[in-house]
């Protein structure tokens, strides 16, 4: 998919949430363009991308997740958010985000993220 086509389709998304007027749907939509507009963040209009393959430097990630960049790196070592790491940096899949940013919005009680192993 294009770059400038995924734009779009985020953009769309937003006022869709927008119009719904779910407090929960808007946060958690305009959390998710985030993550993906981050991860397209100096991508040229006409570049063909892999939406599975879009991955984040670890800064970027606690960027999106309003988390520290060491907490995120924290998350790396205990298993809790896999990532891989590349020279002195971990990159973390955009897909793999989704359950952080997800677990804001559910309801108290069940908040605890499991690991992934």
């Amino acid at each position: 998919m294009k770059a400038g086509i995924l734009r779009e389709r985020l953009t769309a998304a937003l006022e869709t949430a927008m119009r719904n007027r779910e407090a929960d749907a808007i946060a958690l939509t305009a959390d998710r363009t985030k993550a993906m507009a981050v991860a397209l963040a100096g991508v040229g209009d006409d570049v063909e991308i892999e939406i599975a393959q879009l991955d984040l430097p670890t800064r970027a990630a606690a960027t999106i997740l309003c988390f520290h960049p060491e907490h995120v790196s924290r998350l790396i070592r205990t298993g809790r958010l896999r990532a891989r790491r590349v020279g002195g940096d971990y990159r973390v899949l955009v897909d793999d985000l989704w359950p952080l940013l997800e677990v804001r919005y559910r309801a108290p009680g069940r908040r605890r993220l499991r690991s992934r192993r």
